[in-house]
């Protein structure tokens, strides 16, 4: 009997302000709110979300308010190509992104830039290196 395989994976991140975090992955980093949930709907706040997701290609994140795992978790988020890694460390530039490292080659054969949101989640964006 052969194993189920998966379809997709999407990461939860831990935020401590969700309103504050989409505001900023999406002002910022550039993905798209695409919904926002709160288990207070019925209760004192049915204005305050607590879990949301963002997308921008076909990258998809959860983010939760203060619950689901720990702030600093690591992903990593590739690109097709250089020129896309370049043009999304201008983008980053331009917005007030936390670069933690600008775009540079490595020894592994990809080249990678790292970035962070506001809680210490970090991102390893990067391409393969074009074979000469």
């Amino acid at each position: 009997m052969s194993k189920p395989g998966f379809k997709w994976l999407t990461p939860v991140l831990c935020v401590n302000d969700l309103r504050r975090s989409l505001k900023y992955y999406s002002e910022v980093l550039g993905f798209n709110i695409e919904w926002e949930w709160s288990e207070l709907e019925a209760f004192e706040k049915p204005d305050h979300p607590t879990f949301a997701c963002v997308c921008r290609g076909e990258c998809a994140i959860f983010l939760c308010e203060q619950g689901q795992g720990a702030p600093g978790a690591w992903l990593c988020l590739n690109v097709s190509s250089r020129e896309e890694l370049d043009t999304l460390q201008r983008e980053y530039q331009k917005s007030g992104a936390k670069i933690v490292q600008a775009p540079q080659d490595y020894s592994w054969g990809m080249r990678e830039m790292v970035v962070e949101d506001l809680d210490g989640n970090t991102f390893r964006m990067g391409c393969g290196l074009e074979e000469h």
